[in-house]
Formats: C-alpha cells, sequence, structure tokens
C-alpha cells in the first residue's frame, strides 16, 4: 500500500531541503508512486508555501532567486552572454526604435550596435547609455526614473510613465527566470513593472537569456510566455524544455 499524502510530504520536503532542487521522476521513483501524484503533491505543496514549482520538478523556497550584484552578475556565463549579444544586435533594423533594459546580457547586444545607423534605442540602463553614447547613427533616449544604486539603471513611477508614453517596434529583455508555470520572472520586485509596461509597448518582444535561466522561477512575475515571440538563449538548454516552450509558441533560437 501507497504512503498517504501526509508521508509522502514529509519525504518531499526532506529531500527539497536536503537537494534544494528535485525532480518529478526522482521522487516518483523514491517515494514508489506515479508521477501524476507527484506532480499533484508539489502542487498541493506549492499552493502550501512550502517549496516552488519548476519545469520537471520542484525546488526549495529558500532557493527561489535573489539578485546577485550587477558586477557578479556581468562575469557570469559571460561567453554565452556575447554569443546572444551578438546574434541579437543583428535582429535590429535600420529604421527601428528598440527598448534595451538593464542587464548583462541586454549590455552585450549594446556592445555589438556601434557600428549601426539610423536606430532608436530607448533605455533605463546607464550601461547602456554608456556603450552607446559615443555613437553618432544612434538616437539615444534615456529614461527617467530612480537611481537603483548597485545596478546602474532608473526605474519607478516616471520611469513607468516614460514608457507608458512610447511605442517601439522590439523590446529586448533579460530576465532571472523562464518557466512553463510561471513565465517570466525577475528577482527585483522593484524593476518588474518597468519591463512589463516594455514588453506592452513593443511590437515584438525578444527575450534574451543563457540557458541556465530555463526553469528557474525568481521573486516576481512580470511576463507570461504568450507575451513573448522569441528567446534567444544560449547551448546546454534542456532539449525537452525547449520543446515545452515552442508549444506555448515562442520561438527559441540557441546561439
Amino acid at each position: 500500500m501507497g504512503l498517504a499524502y501526509r508521508e509522502r510530504k514529509a519525504v518531499i520536503l526532506d529531500e527539497v531541503r536536503r537537494k534544494e532542487r528535485v525532480t518529478v521522476s526522482e521522487l516518483s521513483s523514491l517515494l514508489n508512486v506515479s508521477e501524476v501524484t507527484v506532480r499533484r503533491d508539489l502542487q498541493q505543496l506549492e499552493r502550501e508555501g512550502h517549496l516552488v514549482k519548476t519545469y520537471g520538478g520542484a525546488i526549495s523556497t529558500e532557493k527561489v532567486a535573489f539578485e546577485f550584484s550587477f558586477q557578479k552578475k556581468l562575469r557570469r556565463n559571460m561567453a554565452e552572454k556575447e554569443r546572444i549579444g551578438r546574434y541579437t544586435a543583428g535582429l535590429i533594423q535600420e529604421g527601428e526604435a528598440v527598448f534595451l533594459d538593464n542587464g548583462t546580457t541586454t549590455l552585450q547586444i549594446a556592445k555589438n550596435l556601434k557600428l549601426r545607423r539610423n536606430i532608436k534605442v530607448v533605455t533605463n540602463s546607464l550601461c547602456v547609455v554608456y556603450e552607446l553614447e559615443p555613437v553618432e547613427g544612434i538616437e539615444l533616449i534615456l529614461l527617467g526614473g530612480i537611481v537603483r544604486r548597485g545596478w546602474f539603471d532608473l526605474y519607478g513611477p516616471l520611469t513607468e510613465k516614460n514608457i507608458s508614453e512610447l511605442y517601439v517596434d522590439k523590446a529586448f529583455v533579460g530576465t532571472e527566470g523562464i518557466s512553463l508555470e510561471a513565465g517570466l520572472t525577475t528577482a527585483d520586485i522593484c524593476t518588474a513593472r518597468s519591463i512589463e509596461l516594455m514588453i506592452k509597448a513593443a511590437r515584438e518582444v525578444i527575450v534574451v537569456a543563457d540557458h541556465t535561466k530555463v526553469g528557474n522561477v525568481t521573486f516576481a512575475k512580470f511576463a507570461s510566455l504568450d507575451q513573448i515571440d522569441r528567446l534567444i538563449t544560449s547551448e546546454g538548454i534542456d532539449e525537452l524544455a525547449k520543446e515545452a516552450l515552442e508549444r506555448k509558441g515562442v520561438k527559441v533560437v540557441v546561439v
């Protein structure tokens, strides 16, 4: 006879605390129950606030990511971010207006725009402004707002008001997490609203994130999967996760 829910709950929470991340298949084998039962248990445990469901498993609530400093993030997975930046910059056409949000991957897009002409770049990132200010062929528009110290960007009501008055061809946004269940998430609730408005103001939304962000869930949701058109990511993305995202209508490009 199988374990009762209360007993399964104790085992699952012990595994999550011990490993921080578990998969449905692992729990199914450990508990000797079907994967359907495990998924149902994880849904209930998420409602109870014990864990966060992810694609194919769950993570501890203590593992739900809060942001590293910008400089630390800048050094992580740099080769992948550079490849994504080079590829994505090529998607911007002459005459277009685009949003570039603040992030270490979107910064790589800016670094690859220095020979471009006749484009408008709207951003809340002081780093993007620093990169593109010398480029005469780019009309550079800095959004107003409150300076987020240590992150070199602007946020708040003024930023949101500025965004709401603009319309662009493409929005390029980064994310700390992208998952089937939670959509796109960021670790800083202060910036979530600004990104949400950028997405609403763009004809096309392109998410740039290396493969380590796929399956992650962080603190604040800013978009659903049906709001984005493309995900530009790096080699190493789980093939099943890629296929699942594509079934949701997201074109996934691996560079």
